[in-house]
């Protein structure tokens, strides 16, 4: 994190009192909550001492008197009713011109592709759990863009932001940049013009470093070099970090580097550009414990002023050490990562003085040596997810293989239908030989929430339930679910249920339990909050998510972006428990797909 300089006690009296005489005096530290009264962009008016605009004005900073040993640092943090994830969509650019915190506690920032997100000129601005995305800049910057001053940012995320100039998603001169934890993923720089960092452009000055650790750049893309990471000028240390899949149109994939860097513990795989798909390099470049690997036309383009412990798999930039595959394996989720599989050539190899405590996952490094790479090898680690990708990607080759399909369902036994002998005022149509059903009493349904609740009636379907479904019907108001017969206890699933007169009917595709319960059943805390266990579930994000404590839980422990598919073995009827690289929390059912047995 860039702090502000502590300024001496006699300059910090003098300026103290000079500033007493401003309305709004930088001498003050303050708390800002973005709420109802509060909006985000009056926030950031008030922590820049400006006059705030109507509507939601109620954002007044300087409430906490500072001493000669702090800064007058504002903090605004997000606790905002908005949609399910909590996104705010921008009307105009956010311009931060003092020094300003923004806890974003996994709320998502939206540009609407319309505004740049952050304009920091002469400030100095701080994020945290916040994802900035959908940016836009007809100049610089189509996130963010920091000019004289500094950014950091910590377990966030900037994606899918364009700009028509340099740095699509952060586009920095003469500024500190610090990220870490973090995803820059999917921006755009250039449309028809020749431009360069697309994840990050840096122009620092010689004063000025960028400093990035456990993080990952993918799928950026520029019309000129430095797909992922442009660095004109300045000092670049960038350790335990991932670059992958991001492109550019001319040289430098991965990185394009005009200024002093190194590299320690970083992968570089699958990036692709007309020279050097992983790395261009045209000043001074040191790299340690590091892997390039499948860029295209070759992994490195340039001298490297030091090449120590690495492992390049072409050879390229006269590397005469480790070449070869370094077998690695793609886990889904951001920051991008990567993983060494238990033959690889990596593990062990890295030269023991460049060695990192810890790797990209924050894990400990074993003592007295190291892997190469951004992900240290540990035998058990995240094991679930490794045979999680193994298995995708047999299945991917098996489907280019197969164009044909084998999940059609036949009757296990042919069996005289039991659905057409039920009680007065329930009916069960679109049966066929080997479809049953019974009558439920409370010992019967066996769902202490349901029994506890109370319910009107319940029918067992199981047997043969044909692709075609069953369609139940209660005489009776209501609401019906259906408690699911391949989960243990029953996972309770709300059927939609539609009115035909006085008769309330839904459609059930699987065995189980239908149950009419009273209307307000689905909005009860029981029903909400009911965990059932899953054993062969796997949910596809299709927003960007956050990772809660619980469900509906105020603390989020991690951001994921669309299309992320995780294992999960538990749900309630809103929210899934998923495992992601380790943290263990909830994500909405409202933005994932399902495969597998999930309900």
């Amino acid at each position: 994190m860039i702090r502000p300089r502590l300024k001496s006690k006699h300059i910090w009296l003098l300026l103290a009192t000079a500033l007493l005489l401003l309305p709004l005096g930088r001498a003050w530290a303050a708390d800002i909550t973005v709420d109802e009264d509060c909006s985000l962009y009056n926030a950031i008016l008030s922590a820049n001492g400006e006059e705030q605009v109507d509507p939601l004005n109620n954002c007044e900073a300087g409430d906490e008197a500072i001493d000669e040993e702090q800064t007058g640092v504002d903090t605004i943090t997000i606790d905002l009713t908005g949609t399910e994830e909590g996104t705010i969509t921008l009307t105009s650019t956010l311009s931060v011109t003092s020094e300003v915190i923004v806890d974003g506690a996994g709320f998502v920032i939206g540009g609407d592709d319309s505004h740049q997100i952050f304009n920091v000129d002469g400030g100095s601005l701080e994020v945290m759990s916040l994802t900035m995305t959908s940016g836009s800049s007809a100049s610089n910057g189509g996130a963010i863009a920091v000019s004289n001053g500094s950014f950091s940012m910590n377990n966030s995320v900037i994606s899918n932001s364009a700009s028509a100039s340099h740095g699509a998603g952060i586009y920095a001169e003469n500024s500190d940049i610090v990220i870490t934890n973090s995803a820059i993923s999917g921006n755009t720089a250039g449309t028809d013009e020749a431009v360069s960092g697309a994840g990050i452009f840096f122009a620092g000055g010689d004063a000025n470093s960028l400093q990035i650790d456990k993080s990952g750049f993918d799928s950026n893309s520029a019309t000129d070099d430095g797909a992922g990471l442009y660095v004109n000028s300045g000092i670049a240390s960038i350790t335990n970090t991932s670059f992958a899949e991001n492109s550019a149109a001319d040289k430098g994939g991965a990185i394009y580097n005009a200024g002093t860097m190194t590299l320690t513990h970083v992968t570089i795989v699958d990036n692709s550009a007309e020279i050097g798909g992983g790395i261009y390099d045209n000043a001074l470049l040191q790299m340690y414990n590091s892997i390039l690997s499948g860029n295209v036309p070759e992994d490195c383009s340039g001298t490297l002023n030091s090449n120590i412990g690495n492992l390049i798999q072409d050879g390229s930039c006269g590397h005469e050490e480790l070449a070869g595959d370094p077998m690695l394996l793609k886990l889904a989720g951001l920051p991008v990562y990567y993983v060494l599989q238990e033959d690889s050539a990596a593990i062990d190899n890295g030269n023991t003085g460049s060695c990192l405590g810890e790797d990209q996952r924050g894990l400990a490094r074993l003592e007295g040596f190291c892997d190469i790479g951004a992900a240290e090898y540990l035998a058990g680690s995240f094991a679930f997810q490794i045979q999680s990708a193994v298995a995708n990607a047999a299945r991917t080759e098996e489907d280019d293989d197969s164009s044909e399909s084998s999940g059609s369902r036949t009757p296990s036994a042919t069996a005289t239908p039991t659905c057409q002998s039920l009680p007065a005022g329930v009916t069960v149509t679109g049966y066929v030989s080997g479809s049953q059903c019974q009558e439920r009493d409370a010992a019967g349904v066996g769902n202490q929430v349901i029994t506890d609740y109370g319910f009107k009636k319940a029918i067992d379907l199981w047997g043969y339930v044909p692709e075609s479904g069953l369609r139940i019907c209660f005489q009776d108001t209501g609401t019906i679910i259906l408690l699911d017969a391949a989960t243990s206890p029953r996972a309770i699933i709300p059927l939609s249920t539609a009115t035909d007169g006085d008769w309330r009917c839904a459609d059930v595709d699987r065995e189980g339990t239908a149950v009419l319960m009273n209307p307000d059943f689905l909005s009860t805390e029981a029903a909400t909050n009911a965990e059932v266990p899953l054993t062969d579930c796997t949910v596809t994000t299709t927003d960007i998510l956050n990772v809660r404590n619980e469900p509906a839980g105020n603390t989020v422990l991690a951001v994921l972006l669309n299309d992320v598919s995780l294992s999960s073995d538990t749900r309630t009827a809103s929210w899934f428990k998923i495992n992601y690289y380790g943290i263990i929390g909830w994500i909405s059912a409202d933005y994932v797909t399902t495969t597998g047995v999930c309900q």
